[in-house]
Formats: structure tokens, C-alpha cells, sequence
């Protein structure tokens, strides 16, 4: 009843709007046990009075495993790697997604955690905070921006001579996930690329392999777009988890403020929305400012024009450009209806279209995050839905 009187059409939605996994929902719904922090979020989403949804129960009081690991004193004797990891002086935004991240992997011991969004949205700089606040709570540290990686079996070598203390120099992932259960290895693979719609298969195995076995140890992994694969193990195992990124508000005007552009409380607001929070999209944007409008939003905003950079046209080409023809349609449609869209609008606009395809479309672009879904229905961010308006006409037959 919850769900429906606050607007959540499914549990698939309030997952999506919490950033919990189907299976914590699913848990909580159904009385089974979640996190603490899990259960105070989605009693606060759901307007729900935690006295009157549980019941009276003897609380054993025991310290769960990961819980007692969380307060252990930092190890002295630590091997770290952090290959190139950005350096991060400052840290604004997303503190409540931080702290639900290291709650799922020092509570509930999850295994893979997978972080998800557009270029730019943060998720290099949430990853590496994360990493830096645990990383005591682990033996072992090994940090890869993928796209630096000349090849996997190098990348597998190289995991496998840290966490061997330099004993062992052959990539062999049955080797690597001996040592992830003797010792606490914490892994970051910053960037992995997903191509024709498919995970890389070397990358798709390791973790699925690092998800599926017992261990003590974590793998987090940014991408931009989520695979199926992830979807299935996360809805299936509460030892994957998976979080998706739309931007931070915190993040993007703390970005405005430093650089004392001249506007309005307002105007920064109005910025902010119409880069969808992206910090990446706001430092270009500001570029653009100071560069043509001598610092100034109000000029800027009078342009009626969100692509004044070409960096940014060229972020959003190879962001959009990609897309099939009927993604390309589908996402147009969006675009010129800028209220909020249903499924039911989209299926009705696209009759001659098969229904397979259509839902797996929609499927393919909810997972790059390009369309997102408020209470069932769809809608774009304005500087996507401008490029797609300018760029994805139809043609006059």
C-alpha cells in the first residue's frame, strides 16, 4: 500500500529511486532482514512509522562479522597500488550515497558493487573517496583505470604479484581468488567499457567469478552502462550490489561558487538543472561562460542554448551518436514531448514497432542512462534533450 500512495508504481522504481537493490526491497516488503540504514531509508521514502511496522522481538545483541571488521584499528602492514587514481583534495556531494556504499560493503559484506552512470556524472570520484575511506579496513588495495590497461592478462598479473606479496607473476584468476579469501583485497576497476551492448568478456568473467565465490575481499567497478549480467546477479544475490548516478546537486553548484561567476542565487539553480547535476557538463558549461559571457550566467542563459561548447557537442555525440535507429527514435519522441512520458505514449507513437524490440530498446537506454524513469514515467535532461532535438530530426522523405 506503501508503494502506491507514494507514488512508486513497482519495486523495480522505489530500487531505482533509493539506489537499494531489488533484493533489499524485496526483503524489507516481505519482513525479512536489510541493513539498518537500508530500513531507516526506506521507512523515510515511504512515509512509513518504524514502531508500527515491526514487531516485538527478543534482539539478540551479536556483532555481525563485517560489522566488527569496520571497527578493527587501521593495519599497519598494508600493500597498496592505486596505479593512476585521481587525487581528490575535495569531496562534495553524494555523502548519503557514500555512506550507504561503505555500509554495504563493511555490514553486509558484498562482494562486487558496481556504479553506474553518464560520463562526467562522478563516478571515478565517488569510487576513489569510497576506496580511500575503507581502505584500512583491507590487507591488500589495487586500483586500474582500464582504459590504461595495455591488456587484461597484464592487469591479472599484476593483481596477482600484490596480493601474493610479489610470489606469484602468471595471470591466473583461480590463484587470485585464493588470496582473496585468506586475506581482505579491496579491487577498483575505474571505467570498463561495454561494446555492442555486451560486457568484455575477460572483465564479465572475473566478475562473475569474484561474485560468485565465497571470499572476504571486494571488487567495485565503474561503467557507464549497466550490463545485464550485473542486473541479474545483483536481483538474485544480496552479495551484489549496483548503484546508478544521475548527478549531484551539492556537487555541480559547490563547481559555480568557486568559480564567483556573476547570477543570481536562481540562475545557479537553473544551471545546475539544466546540466542534470553532471559536475563534467557544469565545468564545461562554466568554461564556456567566462570564456564568451566575460563570467556572466544571465548572458549565457539569454542564448537559449545549452551546446555553446563544441567539447561539450562532441561528449554528447559520442554519448548519443551510438544508438540504433529505433533508440534514435524512441529517445526524439522524448525529446518533443518534454513532460514526463509513459510507456503506454511511447508504445502508441511506435505501433508498427514489435514489441521485443521495443521493450529492449528501452531496456538498452534506461541502461546508459539517457532516459530517466519518475513513478513509471520517462523523460530526458535538457542538454540531452536539446542535442537529440537538433541532431536527431527526421529527415523529409
Amino acid at each position: 500500500m506503501a508503494l502506491g500512495v507514494n507514488g512508486y508504481p513497482s519495486q523495480r522504481s522505489l530500487a531505482y529511486d533509493t539506489g537499494l537493490s531489488l533484493s533489499t526491497i524485496s526483503n524489507f516488503l516481505t519482513g525479512k532482514p536489510v541493513s539498518y540504514t537500508s530500513f531507516e531509508e526506506l521507512c523515510r521514502k515511504l512515509n512509513l512509522d518504524w514502531q508500527e511496522i515491526t514487531t516485538s522481538v527478543q534482539v539478540i545483541s551479536t556483532t555481525p562479522v563485517y560489522a566488527q571488521i569496520r571497527k578493527k584499528k587501521p593495519n599497519a602492514n598494508q600493500f597498496l597500488d592505486w596505479g593512476t587514481a585521481i587525487d581528490i583534495s575535495e569531496f562534495y556531494g553524494y555523502s548519503q550515497e557514500l555512506t550507504q556504499l561503505q555500509s554495504w560493503i563493511l555490514q553486509d559484506g558484498c562482494r562486487v558493487l558496481g556504479l553506474f552512470g553518464m560520463v562526467g556524472v562522478g563516478k571515478t570520484t565517488l569510487a576513489t573517496q569510497l576506496a580511500k575511506q575503507i581502505q584500512n579496513q583491507f590487507d591488500y588495495v589495487f586500483w586500474r583505470y582500464v582504459p590504461n590497461v595495455l591488456s587484461f592478462d597484464e592487469m591479472i598479473t599484476d593483481m596477482l604479484s600484490l596480493v601474493s606479496n610479489y610470489k606469484e607473476s602468471k595471470p591466473n584468476i583461480h590463484r587470485i581468488i585464493h588470496y582473496l579469501r585468506a586475506y581482505r583485497c579491496l579491487i577498483i576497476l575505474d571505467d570498463i567499457k561495454i561494446v555492442v551492448d555486451e560486457f568484455d568478456s575477460e572483465y564479465n568473467h572475473i566478475i562473475q567469478v569474484i561474485a560468485k565465490t565465497n571470499h572476504q575481499s571486494c571488487l567495485i567497478f565503474t561503467c557507464r552502462n549497466q550490463p545485464d549480467q550485473i542486473s541479474l546477479l545483483e536481483n538474485w544475490s544480496s552479495s551484489v550490489r549496483s548503484l546508478r548516478l544521475f548527478g549531484s546537486f551539492k556537487t555541480a553548484f559547490s563547481l559555480i561558487q568557486s568559480k564567483q561567476l556573476l547570477g543570481t542565487e536562481q540562475q545557479k539553480y537553473e544551471l545546475c538543472d539544466l546540466y542534470g547535476n553532471n559536475p563534467l557538463k557544469i565545468q564545461i558549461a562554466i568554461n564556456a561562460i567566462i570564456k564568451l559571457f566575460n563570467g556572466d550566467i544571465s548572458k549565457f542563459l539569454a542564448q537559449n542554448t545549452l551546446l555553446v561548447s563544441y567539447h561539450l557537442h562532441r561528449l554528447l555525440e559520442q554519448q548519443l551518436n551510438c544508438l540504433c535507429d529505433l533508440e534514435k527514435q524512441i529517445i526524439y519522441y522524448l525529446a518533443i514531448n518534454w513532460q514526463l512520458t509513459t510507456i503506454t505514449d511511447l508504445e502508441n507513437i511506435l505501433p508498427h514497432i514489435s514489441r521485443s524490440h521495443f521493450w529492449q530498446a528501452i531496456e538498452r537506454l534506461h541502461s546508459r542512462s539517457l532516459i530517466q524513469e519518475k513513478a513509471g514515467k520517462y523523460t530526458l535532461q535538457p542538454v540531452v534533450m536539446e542535442y537529440v532535438m537538433e541532431q536527431f530530426k527526421p529527415k523529409p522523405v
